[in-house]
């Protein structure tokens, strides 16, 4: 009898770890969105990033992208945040996007954040500096000074800045950058944070 209870036992068991497994299977393929953000609440990027990936496979539009891109900068999979974020930047309607995306991150943050935030050099920033990490260079140089030619003058946490900040050990590396930002001229606002900018390369 006993034995009887246990074989029954373990069928249903089975039975049961099966069906966790198709219906994983099937949320994996049927719902990647959904499964992205099961894994951003538990802070798995590399998994989110995967799932993310998957939804822009579906639906090939910028958010989906840029959710690539974020879970991936957050991940600190430097292979992907260059390959997402290469897309990004080269979709036409990014400008835009970054612009409505800046506007609605800082209405969640403190008065004293909201302008340093700004989506369009998060993007530029983490994308030159993992192309830097990537051993890259000259893709980071690229990459950050086409992302200035779009600004005025040399604001907070800009492309630039972040190399800066990624390659002050690397001196002959942090002359090029050093050499990029002498040539931009700041704003009267913007000159303090220029001139702490220079002093960390110099």
């Amino acid at each position: 009898m006993k034995k009887i209870i246990a074989k029954t036992a373990l069928k249903t068991l089975l039975a049961l770890l099966i069906a966790a497994i198709i219906a994983f299977g099937v949320a994996s393929l049927g719902f990647p969105a959904q499964m992205a953000t099961l894994f951003e609440n538990m802070r798995a990027y590399n998994f989110a990033s995967g799932y993310a990936g998957l939804a822009y496979v579906y639906a090939e539009n910028t958010p989906n992208l840029a959710r690539c891109l974020d879970d991936s900068i957050l991940a600190g999979d430097n292979f992907n945040v260059v390959n997402y974020g290469d897309k990004l930047v080269q979709r036409e309607d990014f400008t835009e996007y970054a612009a409505k995306r800046t506007q609605d991150e800082r209405e969640k943050l403190p008065e004293d954040l909201r302008q340093s935030y700004d989506y369009y050099n998060i993007v530029y920033g983490n994308l030159a500096c993992a192309k830097y990490a990537e051993g890259d260079k000259d893709g980071a140089m690229d990459t950050a000074n086409a992302s200035m030619e779009k600004l005025e003058g040399f604001p907070v946490n800009n492309a630039l800045a972040a190399l800066a900040l990624a390659s002050r050990e690397d001196k002959p590396f942090a002359e090029r950058v050093y050499t990029a930002i002498k040539a931009i001229e700041p704003t009267a606002e913007q000159q303090n944070y220029y001139n702490a900018v220079i002093t960390i390369l110099s």
